[in-house]
């Protein structure tokens, strides 16, 4: 029963398999055929390699269906008495069947192409891949035969290995017992001989597996292994040589290297080896060619050899402490780990390109910022310089008032001392009296003395100060001043202040400054007039933030350009003027974060407008001051 139905699997197997061939053959007038013969088992991992890379390209490159017809040749295991058998069964399956190419893997299965298929399907050009055996001579073949093959890189290996482990004095090779392993194995002796520079040669070849893998555990320190072709054991236990790689190198005291390419990855520290992938898309390329042929006449395409390819694992070199420095140039290393810079490179640059922008820009910025703090500080010296001019300027217009409000309290001191003397003179000296006498000298002196250190305040070019300044005291200190002045002028200068004015944050000096200009050009104005000559300074409330100082004058007012220009610097309305009042007056208010306005009255005359902000909005001030440092170029 168990028979019955593994003979029944089989069929459906075939069955299934010859599905694709029905279904190709339909319409003949468009697909070519391939008798594909096998001498490689199709279940090795390096012929896997070779097939799917093989039929890849001609799916995708084929103009024309092609259809493959399988045959496993197992030469390897059948003496030469059953090939003949096996070609008899060859003919009559495919009789009746024309093939446009007979393709072969290996150089066993070319060899019975040549010899023996060729005469049952004459014409029919052969192709062959997958040949690395050296069973044929590829300078001889027939004329009908093209095809690409591999030479056993041993040496090239060997090299690679010395060069990996410089310290090394002995070479194992390892090799299968059949007689395809053996002459593989003499391909590779051949090869090394030449090499070895007094190194001990070792052939490991007639060992069962189970003792070689027990060997692989002993291999001796500072030796290089090779790994051939093991496809038989000398108990006749059969193998692919791509799946013993894994087992041999697990069990391995020291590093193995090989000669296929699909063998790196299982252990072996790598090799210089054949590609069959590669090998596959090749050879698939050339059956192409072979197969759009023109005419049957036409020759075949020129026989390749294929390169082979160079390659490492990372991590078996790891695992044996192997320096990657040693590689040769122009290997492949694979498998290696990626380090964390190489992982996250792109991540990193990023990062750095973003770190050095943010660097630049914060650096721009400083040195931004610091050039604006240059410059503030600059305009702040002008300021104070203005502002010094302005007070000296302002003295000479003074002078006259300063003598006067002098005259007064030294005329009086004068007039008090000598009555004081008169009355000690006395007989009785009239003590009380005299006692007043000295009293009304000692405040006429703290008079005079306030009238000196406000003037010499007004002239010294101190640092600008804040403190809580009161407009009231300020116009009425200023009035002072300038009342000899408007006197001597015929000028009524007179005081309209409001008495619950709130105080403002800022300098009184440079305040007072501010209502001396406006007032002593309100006086010149008015001075011209032939009617009433007044000039009005006072105070009033502005905003719920704001007060405000106005003077106010019955002259002839602004023109019109004067209103436009009146704090320019050096615009100025007078003959002998030189512009600089009202210009300072406005630097001073701007300071102060303040604002000043010039306009005609209706019933004529002029008024000039301060406002301050009070010193509850100081805040405003203190925020206007960071937006100004801080504010980007414009």
């Amino acid at each position: 029963m168990k028979a019955l139905m593994v003979r029944r699997s089989m069929w459906l197997a075939a069955a299934h398999m010859a599905l694709p061939s029905l279904a190709w053959s339909q319409d003949s007038s468009q697909q070519k055929r391939v008798l594909m013969l096998r001498g490689h088992d199709p279940n090795a991992p390096g012929v896997v390699a070779f097939s799917d890379a093989l039929h890849n390209v001609v799916k995708a490159e084929s103009h024309t269906r092609v259809v493959f017809y399988d045959e496993l040749l197992d030469l390897g295991r059948f003496p030469n008495t059953r090939r003949v058998e096996f070609l008899e069964y060859i003919a009559q399956k495919y009789r009746g069947i024309h093939f446009n190419a007979l393709l072969t893997d290996g150089t066993q299965a070319l060899q019975f192409a040549i010899e023996r298929v060729s005469g049952r399907f004459p014409n029919v050009p052969i192709v062959y891949g997958l040949a690395f055996e050296p069973v044929v001579d590829f300078s001889t073949l027939p004329s009908n035969v093209t095809g690409i093959h591999h030479r056993l890189p041993f040496a090239a290996t060997f090299r690679m290995a010395r060069g990996l482990q410089p310290d090394a004095n002995r070479v194992v090779i390892i090799a299968g017992s059949s007689p395809n392993d053996s002459l593989i194995l003499a391909t590779a002796m051949r090869e090394l001989a030449p090499l070895l520079g007094g190194m001990e040669l070792v052939v490991w070849q007639d060992w069962t597996y189970a003792s070689l893998l027990r060997r692989m555990r002993t291999l001796p320190p500072h030796t290089i292994a090779i790994l051939g072709s093991f496809t038989r054991d000398r108990a006749g236990q059969e193998f692919n040589s791509g799946d013993l790689i894994a087992s041999i190198t697990r069990w391995a005291s020291g590093p193995v290297y090989g000669i296929a390419r699909n063998w790196v990855g299982d252990g072996v520290v790598g090799g210089v080896t054949m590609d069959f992938g590669d090998d596959g898309a090749r050879t698939g390329r050339l059956l192409l060619q072979v197969l759009e042929r023109e005419s049957t006449e036409a020759p075949l395409p020129e026989r390749e050899v294929a390169e082979p390819a160079r390659v490492v694992d990372w991590r078996a070199l790891q695992r044996w402490g192997l320096s990657e420095d040693r590689v040769l140039p122009g290997t492949t290393v694979l498998f290696r780990t990626p380090t964390v810079w190489e992982r996250y490179r792109t991540l990193f640059l990023v990062l750095a390109v973003i770190i050095v922008a943010q660097s630049a820009l914060i650096a721009s910025l400083l040195v931004e910022r610091r050039k604006r703090m240059r410059a503030l500080r600059e305009v702040q010296e002008r300021r104070a310089q203005l502002a010094h001019i302005g007070r000296v300027a302002t003295l000479g217009e003074l002078t006259a008032a300063i003598s006067h409000e002098l005259r007064q309290p030294l005329a009086a001191i004068r007039a008090n001392a000598e009555a004081g003397r008169m009355l000690l003179d006395r007989t009785p000296s009239d003590l009380s009296q005299a006692r007043e006498a000295f009293q009304d000298i000692a405040s006429d002196d703290v008079r005079a003395l306030e009238v000196i250190d406000h003037i010499r305040a007004l002239v010294r070019k101190d640092d600008p100060i804040a403190a809580t300044v009161d407009l009231n005291d300020v116009c009425v200190r200023s009035s002072e001043l300038m009342m000899s002045e408007a006197v001597q002028r015929g000028v009524h200068l007179r005081l309209s202040l409001e008495p619950r004015l709130p105080p403002v944050i800022g300098d009184p000096v440079q305040l007072q400054q501010v209502v001396l200009n406006l007032a002593l050009n309100a006086i010149d104005a008015v001075q011209a007039s032939l009617d009433a000559r007044e000039v009005v300074l006072g105070t009033s409330m502005g905003t719920a933030e704001e007060v405000e100082i106005f003077v106010r004058d019955t002259g002839p007012g602004l023109s019109p350009e004067a209103q436009l220009r009146a704090f320019e610097p050096f615009f100025s309305t007078k003959k002998q003027g030189l512009g600089m009042g009202l210009a300072i007056v406005r630097t001073i208010v701007e300071g102060h974060y303040g604002s000043v306005q010039a306009e005609n009255q209706k019933g004529g005359g002029a008024i000039f407008r301060v406002q301050l902000p009070t010193a509850a909005a100081d805040s405003l001030r203190a925020r206007a001051r960071a937006r100004d440092l801080n504010a980007p170029d414009g």
